[in-house]
């Protein structure tokens, strides 16, 4: 029933689709390169009628499959209410003749053959074949008047089993005629999705769109990297940028979602406790309780006041043209390592199209690859202390970015001496500097690092 789910919600969203532009004839090029394959695309009712004939919504096979299963189905169901009857006969006969003994018997089915559980001391009245037996189960026996139509029944259910599998087996074949046309509506689908998916977060947290542009690019080309071959570019892409990189008011996307699903489940708590509170109120319920609830009531006010207050606190980022190496200084817990985040997280979101969590204007270079080198890269399987973890993932970093690239280096230099660590981080931070990424955003506690400005002739800040 998937397949028949997904070619009756295609159909449905091209009617809906075509009725939008209908009414706005402006949204046809707006919509025409998201739905472009949709519209053109084949639902096969043909199919869809097909499947659901054989198969029901429980994804049963359905009775209307093929005539012989409807036969099978028939046979099968009067051989129980044959059985049934049955032993009925016997359990009301065996219960008459043992109606001063300790006897009780019920009808169960054992492996699909119907048999009577009896439970007492004394043996039964009939004939019949002993399938299993226990002290506290009874013992399940099968009536030898009852072995025929048993045998009968489950031959019955064979042949019902071996309709519904050629039936299947029909369904399997015209599916398959149609499986490229699946496949792509199931493509398509999926890309419509995710589009969906992207625009409703971008609407739920009040996202902006971001302008991306090529980054290295001079006199009409763009430049390449590592001997990559250039290509032209539009007159828009040569506009002058001031800004290599400009994010203002940026938040990072999971403190905020946080922030606001904590903020949302204490709202809701709290309308919750108000309509509890007035439903007490009404039906003149315990007043302590009532009291209670009053008092918990004016803890959840107080605590969404302290989240709409303790918003989380937004990161400008604004870095000239000229700049290269970027280098983020200030005490623990002060932002430094979420600062990068922010701007790791912002450049990727805005490449697979989501917008950045920030105030508009938003302008972002667009990236070959972001390299990160965040946390403690401390291997004990690999005999790597801290200091030499960030030296083998910073050099990696270091052999794979391009002129192209961003890179996020977090408390550089740390993990040994200062000194040795400071003579580090800037030996580092030169190198990406002059022959590097295109922009390199670092974190220190290593005051020295703030007068790489001053020392080299590139700019640094």
């Amino acid at each position: 029933m998937a397949v028949v789910s997904l070619m009756l919600f295609v159909e449905s969203l091209q009617v809906t689709i075509r009725a939008a532009m209908k009414q706005d004839e402006d949204s046809h090029n707006l919509l025409l390169p998201l739905t472009e394959t949709i519209l053109d695309a084949v639902v096969s009712k043909l199919l869809v009628k097909s499947i659901q004939d054989v198969i029901d919504d429980d994804g049963s096979v359905k009775d209307t499959a093929s005539p012989e299963l409807r036969r099978y189905r028939d046979q099968v169901q009067a051989l129980e209410s044959r059985l049934c009857q049955l032993m009925d006969k016997l359990i009301r006969n065996a219960d008459n003749e043992a109606s001063l003994s300790v006897l009780f018997h019920e009808v169960s089915i054992v492996n699909g053959r119907c048999c009577i559980k009896i439970t007492g001391d004394k043996s039964s009245s009939f004939d019949g074949l002993l399938l299993s037996s226990g002290s506290d189960a009874g013992s399940m026996i099968e009536p030898i008047i009852a072995v025929p139509l048993n045998d009968e029944l489950q031959g019955a259910r064979a042949l019902v089993v071996r309709a519904e599998l050629e039936a299947l087996s029909k369904l399997t074949d015209k599916i398959l005629l149609e499986l490229d046309n699946i496949q792509i509506l199931m493509q398509e689908t999926v890309t419509l999705d995710k589009v969906t998916a992207r625009a409703r977060y971008s609407i739920a947290y009040d996202g902006t769109l971001p302008d991306l542009y090529l980054p290295n690019i001079e006199h009409g080309i763009v430049n390449a990297a590592k001997d990559e071959p250039a290509s032209t570019t539009s007159s828009a892409q040569l506009t002058k940028r001031p800004w290599k990189l400009f994010i203002p008011n940026a938040y990072h996307p999971l403190l905020l979602q946080q922030h606001q699903e904590n903020l949302r489940r204490t709202k809701k708590d709290v309308a919750s406790a108000t309509a509890e509170i007035r439903r007490r109120r009404i039906y003149g319920q315990d007043i302590a309780e009532e009291d209670q609830l009053a008092s918990e009531l004016d803890f959840m006010k107080i605590r969404v006041s302290e989240l709409e207050r303790n918003h989380p606190i937004p990161v400008d980022f604004m870095i000239a043209e000229e700049t290269t190496v970027l280098v983020i200084t200030g005490p623990n817990t002060g932002g430094k390592t979420i600062s990068l985040k922010t701007v790791g997280l912002a450049s990727l979101m805005a490449k697979i199209g989501l917008y950045i969590l920030a105030s508009e204007p938003v302008k972002i270079p667009w990236f070959d690859a972001v390299y990160a080198d965040i946390g403690d890269e401390q291997s004990l399987t690999q005999s790597l202390s801290t200091f030499s973890g960030h030296l083998k993932q910073i050099g990696a970093i270091r052999a794979q970015s391009t002129s192209q690239s961003l890179v996020l280096l977090d408390e550089v230099g740390a993990g040994t001496n200062p000194l040795e660590g400071a003579a580090l981080g800037m030996s580092l931070l030169g190198s990406f500097a002059e022959a590097g990424s295109f922009l390199t955003l670092a974190t220190t506690h290593h005051g020295e690092l703030k007068t790489l400005k001053y020392r080299h002739h590139y700019s640094l800040f």
